[in-house]
């Protein structure tokens, strides 16, 4: 049957997204820009007033249901221990990363010899398939490439900081953990969190399997960049098994790619906003742009880099401006190895800079022409690269507001004046309740899960995709 046309609501009041091509073609002018902005999200949520009210999110169309929590929770991973004093590793054989038949979805780097990749930035993905074993291992350790990863101890006391700042006077106040996490998904079914460490390199992600059947397994790496990356060296099967040919694992000419700091990697996603950061609360599996992207079956890459700033990085954290430069990098530390953009052409591109910016300075307006000009070179970057893509800002706090606005209009007045494919749309977050937010004032899954239905029907508009799996919108039912 064929999909059903998808209405086409927008946010609060259903609103059509702001079109900047339209806007600033026009005689609207800049203040008359944010007049309308700010008439449509009149309260940005930034102080977090508001969060025991009645959502405004329970009159939203929901497009997107939550993954079951089995999906991002944390799960203990088979014990290998186990697998080895029943048959020794010559049992088994190996599958380099290159093999043919491994997908992987990320920016990655190869060996010269083929028998590693090394990857950072958030929601990596590897996929095979196979049959004739009962076991499926992978072999992953930390690349230990960024500074966080290799002395912690620098960065500890802005942790501090912070926790005093967030009042979490009830936590404990330990450093954060700077490895990778990965999940692990054998046929479907969560069976494993993989906690990556200095002394383990031979993960589990499945055990018992039936050898005479065909078997899923996808990788994907839940955290972002700055956690040092990671180093793939393959999977290993029983001997005698076959790695078997997959379908492509999403749909042709959709793909999208999602540019910003932390929220769009899910940092504290997993937490609660008396929580202190850690690794252990970041996943992006549950993220907005990875939600978009099962929805529509789009396969999907993520630029973002926490605390990252266009001109300044967050409260003087290192290695995190400007934004432009590493965005350029295939692997975010590794500053000599710049991504080939024609490798992963998009369709559509999210833009969520914007925020991290201003906490280190003192005088917006003075420093406002600064980022204009950093986000014009941004936009124009992008574009230079991804000529036929949507370009949608997707900000949803007020000085990010104005700062995409006139770093749009200087693209528009200095590079671009024609460029009719980019659009606005804020994303409201003015009526969430407590549940739907992580900790440090991060999105937790119900947070992520908003954005993505607000997002929903402005890129169905944008592209005309239908989703994979049709269902019919509904009111929101997720605030309690």
């Amino acid at each position: 049957e064929d999909e059903p046309d998808l209405p086409i609501p927008y946010g609060r009041g259903d609103q059509s997204p702001v079109s900047c091509a339209t806007l600033l073609l026009g005689s609207t002018t800049l203040i008359g820009l944010l007049v309308v902005v700010m008439m449509m999200y009149a309260d940005d949520g930034s102080q977090g007033a508001n969060t025991q009210a009645s959502p405004t999110t329970s009159a939203r169309p929901v497009y997107i249901d939550l993954p079951p929590s089995s999906i991002y929770e944390n799960v203990e991973p088979p014990s290998t221990e186990a697998v080895f004093t029943r048959r020794s590793l010559s049992d088994f054989v190996h599958i380099p990363p290159t093999h043919s038949r491994v997908q992987i979805h990320a920016r990655h780097l190869t060996s010269p010899s083929g028998e590693a990749i090394t990857m950072d930035w958030s929601a990596a993905r590897v996929f095979i398939e196979f049959e004739g074993s009962d076991v499926v291992l992978a072999h992953l350790q930390p690349a230990n490439l960024s500074a966080y990863s290799k002395n912690e101890s620098f960065w500890c006391p802005h942790y501090m900081t912070l926790y005093k700042r967030l009042h979490a006077a009830n936590q404990p106040a330990n450093c954060p953990v700077w490895f990778d996490v990965w999940e692990a998904y054998v046929d479907g079914n969560h069976t494993a969190t993989l906690f990556l460490n200095t002394t383990q390199t031979t993960h589990a992600l499945g055990v018992g399997l039936d050898p005479s059947k065909k078997h899923f397994v996808t990788l994907f790496k839940r955290t972002g960049p700055k956690k040092g990356g990671t180093v793939f060296r393959g999977f290993a099967l029983r001997k005698g098994a076959s790695v078997t040919k997959m379908l492509p694992r999403y749909l042709p000419s959709r793909r999208i790619e999602i540019l910003g700091a932390s929220e769009e990697n899910g940092e504290c996603a997993l937490g609660t906003p008396k929580d202190f950061y850690a690794s252990t609360l970041e996943s992006s599996v549950v993220s907005y742009g990875a939600l978009l992207g099962g929805y529509f079956g789009a396969d999907y890459r993520y630029s973002a880099l926490g605390s990252a700033g266009l001109v300044l990085a967050a409260a003087d954290k290192p290695d995190s401006a400007p934004y432009l430069d590493f965005y350029k990098r295939t692997v975010y530390s590794l500053p000599h190895h710049p991504w080939n953009f024609s490798d992963f052409e998009a369709d559509v591109v999210l833009i969520a800079n914007g925020i991290t910016d201003w906490s280190n300075t003192k005088s917006p307006d003075k420093f406002m022409p600064i980022f204009a000009d950093a986000f014009a070179k941004l936009l124009h970057f992008v574009r230079t690269k991804y000529p036929r893509a949507w370009i949608v800002l997707v900000p949803w706090k007020s000085i990010q507001i104005r700062g995409l606005t006139e770093g749009m209009l200087a693209y528009r007045s200095k590079v671009a004046p024609n460029d009719t494919k980019i659009v606005m749309q804020v994303l409201d977050q003015s009526k969430w309740p407590l549940s739907y937010r992580g900790c440090a004032h991060h999105p937790g899954p119900l947070g992520h899960l908003d954005y993505a239905n607000q997002l929903v029907p402005v890129i169905a508009q944008l592209t005309g995709w239908q989703p994979v799996v049709s269902k019919a919108p509904s009111a929101s039912s997720h605030a309690e």
